[in-house]
């Protein structure tokens, strides 16, 4: 992954520390982090390696998962913050496309994919 957030910026966005896989790897970047969060009924498990580009999502509401997703090879993940609207962003390519991610915790808990670009 060629962008890679902060620490701290995830902390802020997740407002919650990780669990990390290898507690002594102190560079997130080289770890496997897992955020869960709770907004409201929404509950979600973000998990990022960045060395490998992985993300993946489960959403659920109570019992019920709503998303259950995971990308690899990404090539960039920002988080993005504007007054009360909170985000993580993240690109890849797949096959002979461009992805964009976009995962939302505020004010509401939304996830939008979209294809940028054909990469032939």
């Amino acid at each position: 992954m060629e962008i890679f957030p902060e620490n701290h910026e995830l902390i802020g966005l997740f407002e919650s520390d990780p669990i990390l896989t290898d507690p002594a790897q102190g560079y997130w970047f080289y770890n496997q982090v897992v955020f869960q969060t709770i907004r409201g009924e929404d509950a979600l498990t973000v998990k990022i390696n960045g060395c490998y580009g992985d993300l993946s999502v489960l959403w659920k509401q109570g019992s019920r998962e709503l998303v259950n997703i995971k990308f690899e090879t990404l090539s960039s993940l920002k988080v993005e913050m504007q007054n009360n609207d909170e985000f993580l962003t993240a690109i890849g390519s797949f096959s002979d496309f461009e992805m964009f991610v976009k995962l939302r915790l505020k004010p509401q808990v939304a996830l939008e994919l979209k294809q940028l670009s054909n990469c032939i």
